[in-house]
């Protein structure tokens, strides 16, 4: 199976276009918050989902919600983490 660059999803009735290439440059171009729930893991690093979309797509992060983010990450081919209590992680 190819592996998929670049993936869609409608934002406020708009088609968004996300981008592997802008996911991994959103993270590298500096600090992003802490993570409070839900992560994704780049280079065994993790990165509050919304925050890095919305820096990869220049989407509001109120303009979406976390489950849109999760989803089309995980389309992208990255994984998901839930962070349950504090100090634990789940896949």
């Amino acid at each position: 199976m190819a592996r998929t660059e670049v993936v869609e999803l409608v934002v406020q009735g708009e088609r968004i276009q996300l981008r592997k290439a802008a996911v991994l440059r959103a993270v590298r171009d500096g600090p992003l918050g802490a993570v409070r729930q839900h992560a994704v893991e780049i280079d065994k690093h993790l990165y509050p989902v919304k925050e890095v979309v919305a820096r990869a797509t220049g989407i509001d992060v109120l303009d979406f919600n976390t489950t849109q983010a999760r989803s089309a990450l995980r389309r992208l081919g990255f994984e998901m983490r839930t962070i349950g209590r504090p100090g634990g992680l789940r896949p």
